[in-house]
């Protein structure tokens, strides 16, 4: 009588049968320990070894499954243990229908004269000139073909540890998906189209044809896509079935400001300022992402959403996630607020256990030279934290420590949300009585990303850039030509004009081929003779970075070397020049973030990426930073060619890794995901029904933030 199916997720792997303690133990070392743990590891790949190729027509090089009778089988004497065997027809018409396969350091199992055997490996010439495959994988032919498991199929192939070869976890797997009973219940109401559970766990690993293994993938992808969108939808359930209390709004101080700007909104600006007053005579808080590609204008409506913040009597908070970003939009936004009698506190890790709550020193007095201001007398210690009302609050990370409080913590905005996790965006918020929370991001989001990382918020987009920006002429260049390059340097800034060259890295390092700020700004002291040099990167103090940023606004320092930290919100119109060394070493995204940095005043300004391409890929992929500057195709590209956690961190930011499915090419499988979990989630909020959903969403893989969702 077979054995009873059983529960995966509770079955140790040394009580199925064929793997044992010893086997159980190396696969331990991959993660896995349960049955289930073993259904979940998905082939890195799938093999074809079904289409035999008679030896008359193989070609060098060529990878092909044979199949014959062994006419010799003979160990080497020499050397490692080796093992030749002579395969061919039964009867021989020439030396062309013989292959000869050698093994080194192993004998094969049930390899012996006589035997109808399966090779699947790569055939050449050998010395005598007969066809020859080495370290083949090999099947002994027998009439049970369906059980062929290395051979004669389309074969899995897998990770592997020390002490695990690809035949030996091939037939544990095998033992583990087609011959052990298991149940792999339907934990939600699935599609009627798509194939049972247990059917695409065992088809995922060993399908008799691709359109099954397509198949099979897609119903666990879909699975997969469902959990994440239950929880998605349950968050946004949540978010809109909290009511906060509005304060009745007490003056203009919006409408003053609008009045003010010396400049014309875009009518993409406008639009989503519209959408923010909707949000804001809501009951539920505002929960909006605000995208919009480099100079698009963020900053602006940010600034409209925290004044009307100010206009309901509360506290505006700006989380931003360097040093440098936060001191940016403190200067910034004390030149539209101060005017209004607004107060702005700087709460940073540089500053947060300090006197004074302001930029110090050159800061402001830089500031009121060029904007005719007086620095307001408003430094208070900041042991306790801000608490005032109707006031901003400018930060970094500092802000979601202890220290940091409010006592009318009306709206929350991030600035550049990609570069913090889902989780501390939710810390930030619970610091008030449910406020408006805003995110920003001028790296704009792959819509597959956008549905997963953001699907509980509402989207706004800035497609529109503001008149006036000047084009970026971006060009990609080798290595021999940076003399002409810098000779174009010396020449801009003696123009006036400033320039940013950025290296990938702080130091020299034996193990990254790449340059470094530090040897090269030593380099360029002797290269760019009179000119003006500033050095800026992550390991200075804060205190450091903000006078090199002082004096490079000041124009005091006309060529800054630099690594990434300027990846975001610096802010020098002056600056129409950047050079980016060792290119192929960022991603698409990041480059497209640095080359914003410059293009921001009104002359044309010139990126020029050097790159050392050991690839035709990786010279692609600088080109398109030459054909275009919109944002969002550039996002595109680079999440296809990098992927989601390269580009964003997701493990940072909530998203579980996905085992099947793939944010690349699975959209419309995630959009029939979406909508199919809204509808369950709007029916039956509770999962009253399916008790076992729940239980994925806290266990399978969803990660923390679905414990924060659902809990």
């Amino acid at each position: 009588m077979p054995d009873a199916p059983h529960s995966p997720a509770s079955t140790p792997l040394a009580a199925i049968h064929g793997i044992g303690p010893k086997y159980a133990e190396l696969l331990a070392k991959l993660g896995l320990f349960t049955h289930d743990d073993l259904l979940h590891f998905v082939p890195r790949r799938h093999e074809d070894r079904r289409h035999l190729k008679p030896l008359s027509e193989a070609q060098e090089d060529q990878t092909i499954t044979v199949r014959g009778k062994i006419h010799s089988a003979k160990p080497g004497r020499w050397g490692a243990l080796k093992l030749e065997i002579t395969v061919g027809p039964a009867t021989l018409s020439n030396s062309n229908d013989l292959v000869v396969a050698r093994w080194y350091g192993f004998r094969p199992y049930g390899i012996k004269e006589g035997s109808d055997v399966f090779l699947y490996g790569k055939v050449n010439r050998d010395k005598k000139g007969l066809w020859a495959m080495k370290q083949p994988d090999y099947e002994i032919a027998h009439e049970d073909a369906e059980s062929y498991i290395h051979i004669d199929r389309i074969a899995p192939i897998y990770n592997l540890t020390e002490g695990l070869t690809q035949r030996v976890l091939r037939r544990l797997m095998y033992e583990a998906t087609q011959r052990t009973p298991f149940t792999a219940p339907e934990f939600y109401p699935a599609p009627s189209s798509m194939i049972p559970r247990e059917e695409a766990f065992r088809k995922i690993h060993f399908p008799e044809s691709w359109p099954a293994e397509e198949r099979a993938r897609q119903r666990l992808a879909y699975d997969e896509f469902f959990v994440l969108q239950c929880v998605v939808a349950l968050r946004r359930l949540s978010h809109v079935s909290t009511h906060r209390q509005r304060a009745k709004r007490a003056g203009d101080l919006a409408q003053r400001w609008l009045d003010s700007l010396p400049v014309k909104l875009t009518n993409a600006q406008r639009r989503v300022m519209q959408e923010i007053d909707g949000d804001l005579m809501q009951g539920p808080p505002m929960n909006r992402l605000l995208q919009g590609d480099v100079g698009a204008g963020k900053t602006f409506v940010a600034i409209y959403a925290m004044l009307k913040a100010v206009e309901a009597g509360e506290q505006a908070a700006l989380m931003a996630p360097t040093q440098i970003l936060a001191e940016q939009h403190a200067i910034n936004l004390r030149r539209w607020f101060e005017p209004l009698g607004i107060r702005v506190d700087l709460f940073t890790g540089n500053t947060k256990n300090k006197k004074g709550d302001r930029l110090q020193g050159g800061e402001l007095d830089l500031f009121a030279v060029k904007h005719g201001t007086s620095k307001v007398a408003t430094d208070v210690p900041i042991g306790s934290s801000p608490k005032a009302s109707g006031s901003v609050v400018i930060g970094t990370h500092a802000l979601l420590y202890d220290k940091y409080a409010a006592d009318k913590l009306g709206l929350i905005v991030i600035d550049e949300q990609h570069k913090f996790g889902v989780l501390q965006r939710l810390a930030l918020s619970r610091k008030g009585q449910n406020p408006d929370i805003l995110v920003m991001t001028a790296t704009p989001i792959p819509r597959t990303l956008g549905m997963t990382l953001y699907g509980d918020l509402d989207v706004s987009v800035l497609d529109e850039l503001p008149p006036g920006r000047q084009p970026i002429v971006t060009k990609c260049r080798s290595v021999k030509e940076l003399d002409k390059f810098w000779a174009f340097l010396l020449k801009q800034i003696g123009e006036g004009r400033q320039a940013y060259v950025i290296y990938p890295l702080v130091e020299e390092s034996e193990k990254v081929d790449a340059k470094s700020v530090k040897a090269e700004y030593e380099k360029l002291q002797q290269l760019l003779p009179g000119a003006k040099l500033g050095l800026l990167h992550g390991q200075l103090d804060a205190a450091e970075k903000e006078r090199v940023m002082t004096a490079f606004r000041a124009g005091e320092i006309q060529v800054l070397l630099s690594t990434s930290v300027v990846e975001v919100g610096v802010d020098v119109p002056n600056a129409t020049v950047m050079l980016i060394e060792n290119a192929e070493r960022f991603g698409l995204a990041q480059l497209h973030q640095l080359r914003g940095r410059i293009g921001r005043g009104q002359h044309l300004s010139y990126c020029v990426l050097v790159g050392e391409t050991r690839s035709l890929e990786s010279w692609r992929r600088l080109k398109i930073m030459e054909e275009t500057t919109d944002g969002f195709r550039i996002a595109e590209e680079d999440f296809k060619i990098r992927g989601p956690g390269n580009i964003f961190g997701t493990e940072q930011s909530g998203l579980p890794p996905l085992r099947f499915a793939s944010l690349e090419k699975d959209f419309d499988l995630l959009t029939r995901a979406r909508t199919d979990a809204a509808l369950l989630i709007r029916e039956d909020p509770t999962l009253s029904k399916w008790p076992g959903l729940r239980e994925k969403m806290h266990s399978g893989g969803a990660s923390a933030v679905s414990l924060v969702a659902v809990s």
